[in-house]
């Protein structure tokens, strides 16, 4: 069964970034959720858990022109809404999430939505559950969909969401 790694990237290291591990076996679907602070903890942790896919939320480039990429645009039509990779604090994000991604050289890295995959799936956060721990758990589901073939990647950036 495959392993997955969600990811909810913070812009700053002072913010706690939220990671998921979903495995799947006969009784059913496990999560292992936690808080990282630090990109070099993330990357020890992937290491560790060696998965077969990783999925992260955060803007892996800025657009070619204007304040969105054409992923986003599309996002937008179908009634979602990213932000801008333009907005202030966002550069930071994108930065962060391609020097993570350099760091991770060698593992299937996707980028998604987990808004996207909330709405889709219908899914509500449980009182008590942080933003941050559910949508890595969020991502890593849009994952554990990537490998199965149920999914849609938008535009030409190509993010990741869930198709029922």
């Amino acid at each position: 069964m495959p392993k997955i790694i969600g990811i909810d990237l913070a812009g700053k290291e002072t913010n706690p970034t939220g990671f998921c591990v979903l495995t799947e076996d006969a009784s059913g679907i496990k999560t292992d959720v936690k808080v990282f602070y630090y990109d070099k903890d993330i990357i020890e942790e992937v290491k560790k858990e060696d998965p077969d896919l990783i999925a992260i939320d955060a803007p892996f480039g800025f657009p070619k022109e204007g304040y969105f990429r054409e992923s986003d645009k599309l996002l937008m039509e179908m009634g979602f809404k990213p932000l801008s990779p333009k907005f202030p604090n966002m550069g930071i994000l994108v930065n962060r999430a391609r020097n993570l991604i350099k760091s991770l050289e060698g593992y299937i890295i996707i980028e998604v939505f987990p808004q996207a995959t909330k709405k889709i799936l219908g899914i509500e956060k449980e009182r008590g559950v942080s933003k941050d721990k559910f949508d890595a758990m969020l991502c890593a589901l849009t994952g554990k969909y990537y490998l199965e073939g149920k999914y849609e990647a938008v535009g030409p950036e190509k993010i990741i969401i869930p198709k029922l």
